[in-house]
């Protein structure tokens, strides 16, 4: 079997690669630059395609030649998440394959309506167009947040390092908020062996998986940041819910559509008040890759750090 992941020179796309690679598949990648992948992981590759850009039209069609899946293992960006997929999705189409992973890790947006949060518009979006327009099924696998994003200004808590300490806070009561996430390597696994086993995947139905290495609070956050570093962290409440939306609303007001990262954290916090983050019915794996535990990863991320 032979897999296309477009993205493999990024951090997701090249675990991906190493999987599918010791799940005895044939990979081929296609991106930019072949000299950011691994030498090891470069010289197992089937072929490798170089693209200009992501609308590099020719170079999509060679990419996809004998091609029997397709991982679109794009950055999370906006132009990416809708703009470089649809042009992926249309040629994947042309080329008759069926199967389709989307470049969907992420908090589960198939509750949220346009705008909610608007750094997924973009994900509803291309799924609304291609469920209208399009005979091809993607798999969309929702993740929740990356870990390597936890400790983040964008993860739970607004995360900071402080003049003096780091810093975290919430609004409302922080435990109440329940943030599903996922380490990269436990996604890799599991998305090779949601698309080599889930029912229907590769028979070209698709599908929405849930999956998460753990979920945590801003409590479990803190402590166990404090256990791995032997650092104390400032945690603040700064009020209620309501202050949260206020604030949100003011800053929508005064950056635009066009400024929401600077209010990305706010709007994740009010989405994740609504309990709509937290990701129920989860596909299980456990013949497979156990989960990590949240102190695991950081125990690694210390050591590798």
């Amino acid at each position: 079997m032979l897999i296309l992941i477009a993205g493999i020179t990024g951090s997701l796309g090249q675990r991906l690669a190493q999987v599918a690679l010791e799940r005895g598949l044939l990979v081929r990648g296609l991106g930019r630059n072949p000299s950011k992948l691994h030498t090891e992981l470069s010289a197992r590759l089937e072929s490798f395609v170089e693209s200009e850009s992501y609308y590099d039209i020719i170079a999509l069609e060679k990419a996809l030649q004998s091609v029997d899946a397709v991982i679109a293992a794009y950055a999370p960006h906006p132009v990416m998440d809708l703009d470089a997929q649809l042009l992926l999705a249309r040629a994947t189409e042309r080329a008759g394959i069926k199967v389709y992973i989307a470049s969907a890790w992420s908090r589960d947006w198939t509750n949220l309506k346009y705008g909610d949060f608007e750094h997924y518009d973009n994900h509803i979006a291309f799924e609304h167009q291609i469920a209208t327009t399009s005979p091809l099924r993607p798999v969309y696998i929702f993740s929740g947040l990356f870990a390597d994003l936890l400790y983040t200004p964008y993860g739970p808590g607004s995360f900071s390092k402080g003049s003096q300490r780091p810093e975290m806070y919430y609004y409302g009561d922080g435990d109440s908020n329940k943030w599903p996430w996922s380490t990269q390597d436990d996604v890799a696994e599991w998305t090779i062996d949601i698309m080599l086993h889930a029912p229907g995947v590769l028979a070209g139905d698709g599908g929405y998986f849930k999956i998460r290495s753990g979920i945590t609070t801003i409590t479990e956050l803190a402590t166990t940041y404090e256990k791995i570093f032997q650092s104390s962290i400032d945690v603040t409440r700064r009020g209620t819910l309501r202050d949260l939306e206020e604030r949100l609303a003011r800053l929508r007001k005064v950056k635009g559509r066009a400024g929401y990262f600077e209010y990305m954290g706010e709007a994740a916090a009010v989405v994740a008040s609504k309990g709509l983050w937290e990701n129920t019915d989860v596909t299980v794996l456990d013949r497979f890759r156990q989960p990590t535990s949240l102190e695991a990863y950081l125990s690694g991320e210390k050591t590798a750090g």
